[in-house]
């Protein structure tokens, strides 16, 4: 049924399935990107903060270790800059973090752009089907039944249904993945606001200002 659907889509039916295994290729890709950046947050704090009252915090703490999240990242980082003074340790900061954040939005815009345009692809080819199916009924003289006109339409009809079957999906995944990311961004800056809490404010080299906290939007 489905190869019989697919011819009867029409030639819009091929850029429709590149869509859809591009999408899905997508979704699956940056959904374990995703899953591996993440991490309990709170556990992850009191590890923090547990380790920052101890007698050695200036130590890197075990709960840094080989973890790819996004805020064990960060505080890497910090832990890697912690004894050069505020403004380079934050310039170091910003840099390493927004590169983590654009790897973790790798390919959205282009999973946005398969949730946009395939809908629009879809109605393209309902609207060359049914020019297709009109010029037949004005070729046959209108000497047409019901049923030959409705089969004409909802052949037509085919290829919107794919579109939106697409990039619904699609667009789903985008503002969750985009959420997952914002929500990555936060959980960096309160680690450096964490961090700094405790360090910022005895850097000798920047007594005379106050820290400013380093701040990551997705």
């Amino acid at each position: 049924m489905f190869s019989e659907w697919f011819h009867k889509g029409g030639l819009l039916m091929w850029p429709l399935m590149l869509c859809s295994i591009t999408g899905m290729a997508i979704i699956f890709d940056r959904a374990w990107a995703l899953a591996r950046s993440s991490l309990d947050f709170h556990k992850f704090i009191l590890c923090l903060k547990k380790h920052i009252r101890s007698n050695n915090p200036e130590a890197q703490p075990s709960c840094l270790k080989r973890r790819p999240a996004s805020a064990s990242f960060i505080a890497r980082i910090y832990y890697q800059y912690l004894h050069e003074n505020t403004p380079k340790r934050n310039e170091a900061l910003k840099r390493e973090g927004f590169r983590h954040l654009d790897n973790l939005g790798h390919r959205l815009k282009m999973l946005a752009a398969i949730a946009q345009v395939s809908p629009l692809l879809g109605l393209l080819g309902t609207v060359t089907g049914l020019v297709v199916a009109f010029y037949q009924i004005e070729a046959l003289g209108g000497r047409v039944q019901p049923t030959d006109l409705a089969g004409g339409i909802w052949e037509a009809l085919l290829t919107t249904v794919v579109g939106l079957s697409i990039g619904i999906p699609c667009l789903l995944a985008h503002q969750f993945f985009q959420a997952q990311i914002d929500k990555r961004a936060h959980e960096m800056t309160e680690t450096v606001s964490e961090l700094d809490e405790v360090f910022a404010h005895g850097d000798e080299n920047s007594m005379d200002e106050l820290p400013e906290h380093t701040t990551f939007t997705a």
